[in-house]
């Protein structure tokens, strides 16, 4: 999802997307495009199968 707004990390007003993790509205300075996650959901860590959903 993208719309114009502002970033709820840097505060600047841009484009934004929302992290699949948490739903923070964050510019594209604030998200992992490579794992469509905002910089503090992705800070450190490796979600290598986030597109993936399991259903056992």
């Amino acid at each position: 999802m993208e719309l114009m707004g502002i970033c709820t990390i840097c505060g600047k007003t841009a484009r934004l997307n929302s992290c699949m993790i948490c739903g923070r509205l964050v510019c594209s300075d604030c998200m992992d495009a490579r794992t469509g996650l905002c910089i503090r959901c992705s800070h450190g860590r490796s979600y290598p199968n986030i597109h993936e959903k399991r259903f056992e």
